[in-house]
């Protein structure tokens, strides 16, 4: 039985990595690694909760939270996926958090110059035809998907590339403009990343 355990933490530290530079985007991350029917991220925070499997747990209340409040506390949830008050408390404390930042990071990689550079939605270098509506569309799409209802949770973690903001074209828009959208946005996924264990109250 220690092998197989053994064995199985490798394949769940792989899923629930502790670290941003732990990821690997070509491996299935969360719950989707379980065989037969998908749990329920409720479901996997308690098991890590009760076995103490400490270096998963940021990832899975992040994966639990990801859902948002309908999904931590709906009713209708299996006995295995009903998080008791103590977990729930620490889960929606996070997702409010989590919200908080992804708010401020967002507009900041909006607005924020970066160095000599404006950011991309105002910069000087992309074509000016249209760019006032377009700049007000894009910007309007990108804090749609992070100031609706906590309902809907989080996407903090979630790559969002300029590309899909702009439905797939994004002429007009420089390539340094493109490249600093991607970096910056990144950066925000990875400062995310190490504040997980901070606003689920862990200690990793």
């Amino acid at each position: 039985m220690p092998t197989v355990r053994s064995q199985i933490l490798k394949v769940i530290r792989g899923a629930y990595p502790a670290t941003f530079e732990g990821l690997d985007p070509s491996k299935p991350l969360g719950e989707s690694i379980f065989s037969g029917p998908t749990p329920h991220p409720n479901t996997v925070l308690n098991l890590f909760v009760q076995q103490k499997l400490t270096s998963a747990l940021p990832m899975a209340y992040y994966m639990a939270v990801r859902g948002g409040l309908d999904s931590l506390m709906d009713g209708c949830l299996p006995a295995s996926a009903r998080l008791p008050p103590e977990i729930l408390q620490v889960a929606m404390r996070g997702l409010i958090a989590l919200r908080g930042m992804e708010l401020k990071e967002t507009h900041r990689l909006i607005l924020e110059p970066k160095g000599s550079h404006l950011p991309p939605f105002y910069c000087s270098s992309c074509d000016a035809v249209g760019r006032s509506v377009r700049v007000s569309v894009i910007h309007q799409k990108i804090i749609d998907q992070i100031t609706d209802s906590c309902r809907s949770g989080t996407r903090l973690l979630q790559v969002l590339s300029l590309g899909e903001i702009c439905g797939g074209d994004y002429r007009g828009f420089c390539e340094r403009c493109v490249r600093e959208w991607e970096d910056g946005h990144a950066e925000v996924r990875r400062k995310a990343w190490a504040a997980l264990p901070g606003v689920f109250g862990l200690d990793v």
